[in-house]
């Protein structure tokens, strides 16, 4: 049942980021999903493996949902809130949806949270503001950096 719930959320993630407009090519999409792939990986390894800050379960149907979460849901809502940043809207509008997306990755820590698929030991909620906060930004000037990069070469 928890497999199929985080399934659907995935689903519906996966549908907003289709139909939200992009200027990312699909080769800067493919970029940004494989350093977003790399970041959450290590970061969510030396939480959990390292300092056992963040420890996850060991129950076979919560540990599935939990990689829906890390290699689907948090991916895009990151690629999203990354396009965001960088399109054309009003600087007010920009901020406004990136607030919602970490909101958003915040539902889904608390929901990681309730399912008991995590386990906070010296973590709260609070800290995953500026961790993911940190994500976004870094993020967005990672995608800013590669597609003037991209666009360069091809003048």
């Amino acid at each position: 049942m928890l497999v199929a719930l985080f399934a659907l959320i995935a689903w519906m993630i996966i549908i907003v980021f289709v139909l939200v407009p992009k200027r990312l090519t699909v080769t800067e999409m493919i970029f940004l999903y494989y350093i977003i792939g790399i970041l959450t990986v290590t970061l969510f390894t030396i939480l959990d493996v390292n300092l056992e800050w963040v420890p996850v379960t060991r129950d076979i149907e919560k540990s599935f949902a939990l990689h829906i979460c890390r290699f689907i849901i948090i991916p895009f809502l990151l690629m999203m809130a990354s396009g965001i940043l960088n399109s054309p809207l009003s600087r007010r509008w920009r901020w406004s949806i990136g607030v919602l997306i970490l909101i958003l990755l915040l539902v889904d820590d608390g929901l990681m949270l309730r399912f008991e698929m995590i386990t906070f030991r010296h973590w709260s909620l609070l800290y995953s503001i500026p961790m993911y906060t940190m994500f976004i930004v870094t993020l967005t000037f990672i995608t800013r950096w590669f597609v003037r990069l991209d666009r360069e070469e091809l003048k």
